[in-house]
């Protein structure tokens, strides 16, 4: 049987998951944040109802938040 090494899977999950945390931190703190892909500005949308998350105006980007409140 041979054992599978998900190290490397697991290094790219938590890359990403900081990446995209970092964003939404900068944006909480009102400073701009472009999309990688089109350079638009990202938004930060914060809703008690319905979806939040980060957006670029195209939809290249696309972050959703899951809040407890």
């Amino acid at each position: 049987m041979t054992k599978i090494d998900f190290s490397q899977i697991n290094k790219t999950a938590a890359d990403s998951f900081n990446q995209q945390r970092n964003v939404i931190k900068r944006l909480a703190k009102g400073q701009k944040v472009l999309c990688d892909q089109c350079q638009q500005a990202l938004t930060l949308t914060v809703l008690s109802e319905g979806e939040s998350g980060v957006q670029c105006t195209k939809g290249c980007t696309q972050i959703n938040l899951e809040l407890d409140v």
